[in-house]
């Protein structure tokens, strides 16, 4: 076999390869073999099919298969000898194959380019925000909102209790609204963002309809109702009398705590975690801003296109071949381009400086998880060995690891 290798460009690579006939005809013979052994013809005994019949009924389909096998053959060979890595399946662009001459193949690949890593240190302060008592109280005042009673009441609503109301009719800029396909809300009143709705709200009791006129406030969480002027007429439902439980050692006890102070002392310090994440989070930006800007780094066509569909497939979308043609997946494209070239990068910085998750690293991030999602360690983290999640979670200490040695950043002891 001779394999020649050109480089059209960073990331694609030429194979053309010749190899001689006796290659394919020694293929096919071991194929024909294989199917005098396992075919059935009316007339012969299993295995004892004469070559003649088999040769008439399925050359073409033994020969296409034998040319298949002997490409594939050849091109990981021929990858082997010039020490290619290809990121995909490649593409055979050409493919002769003339009785009496050798087999020749032309096959493009794709291969990720090597990292050239240039400055990647950069000194990034983390400067999280600090945590008031008067935000670890108003967390606290939010665990007794999550635990209160709710008890139907026959008299005028006022502060404090929440009010379910229906959507009778929604106009928005004057236009009205189809309703939605469940009209009913609720509305603890002096806890909503909308003071119109709120005063509209208060002194009413259920069975009676209210109008409601407001504007949307500029900051609205949904954007395509921010700033606008809106006109509801409800049907009360229920006034609802919120009783909240007392803020102290039972409480903190049914959540979990030995007591109030230890309650303060634990959601204090996880705030304080959260704040310094997010300090983290945005150094981390700034040096991927960097890195990049920094980096020339070209992406395989391959990686992009099997990115781009991963995404969709996360967002529900599953197109033919030729919707995907159709559609422009421009954004996602260069999210593709972004996130490749810096997993590349930081994937290369941290080989060059040996950096590793120790194992109890990564256990610590498990039993962040457990807390969070209220499970129990072992559990999560043996679901997650079974389901090869664990590996994608070693990625992602290693990338933070990694990133925090970009900035600069050394946890306090």
């Amino acid at each position: 076999m001779k394999a020649t290798l050109t480089k059209p460009s960073a990331t694609e690579r030429v194979l053309e390869i010749e190899l001689p006939r006796e290659r394919l005809e020694k293929i096919f013979e071991d194929k024909l073999k294989k199917y005098g052994r396992e075919i059935r013809v009316n007339g012969f005994r299993p295995g004892n099919v004469p070559r003649q019949v088999i040769l008439s009924r399925y050359k073409e389909p033994i020969t296409a298969e034998a040319l298949e096998a002997l490409v594939d053959e050849a091109v990981r060979e021929a990858c082997k000898e010039h020490a290619l890595e290809p990121v995909g399946p490649g593409k055979v662009e050409k493919l002769d194959n003339v009785e009496g001459k050798p087999i020749f193949v032309k096959a493009l690949l794709e291969v990720d380019p090597p990292v050239e890593l240039k400055e990647y240190r950069f000194d990034i302060p983390v400067n999280p925000a600090p945590v008031s008592e008067a935000a670890v109280e108003n967390q606290l005042q939010g665990f007794r909102r999550q635990m209160a009673q709710e008890t139907a009441v026959d008299r005028l609503s006022q502060s404090g209790d929440v009010v379910a109301s229906r959507y009778l009719r929604i106009q928005i800029e004057g236009r009205e609204q189809p309703l939605p396909q469940h009209p009913v809300f609720r509305v603890e009143l002096g806890q909503g963002g909308i003071p119109e709705l709120d005063k509209a709200l208060t002194g009413v009791k259920a069975g009676e309809t209210r109008d409601a006129a407001f504007k949307f406030p500029a900051d609205y969480a949904n954007p395509a109702l921010a700033g606008k002027p809106s006109a509801y007429t409800l049907a009360i439902e229920q006034v609802l009398e919120v009783k909240l439980p007392e803020l102290d050692d039972d409480l903190a006890k049914i959540l979990a705590h030995e007591s109030l102070a230890a309650m303060r002392v634990h959601l204090k310090s996880r705030m304080e975690a959260a704040e310094l994440q997010k300090a983290k989070e945005s150094a981390w930006d700034e040096a991927i801003g960097r890195l990049l800007s920094g980096h020339a780094l070209e992406v395989p066509k391959i990686r992009i296109r099997n990115y781009v569909l991963h995404r969709l497939e996360e967002m529900g979308h599953h197109h033919t071949p030729e919707e995907e043609r159709a559609h422009d997946h421009g954004d996602l494209e260069r999210e593709a381009q972004m996130q490749i070239r810096r997993w590349r990068l930081l994937d290369a910085i941290a080989a060059k400086e040996n950096i590793k998750p120790a194992q109890e690293e990564v256990d610590a991030r498990i039993r962040r998880m457990a807390e969070r999602y209220g499970a129990k360690f072992e559990e999560l983290k043996a679901s997650l060995r079974k389901s090869g999640k664990i590996l994608d979670l070693r990625e992602e200490v290693k990338a933070e690891k990694t990133l925090d040695f970009v900035i600069g950043y050394k946890a306090a002891i």
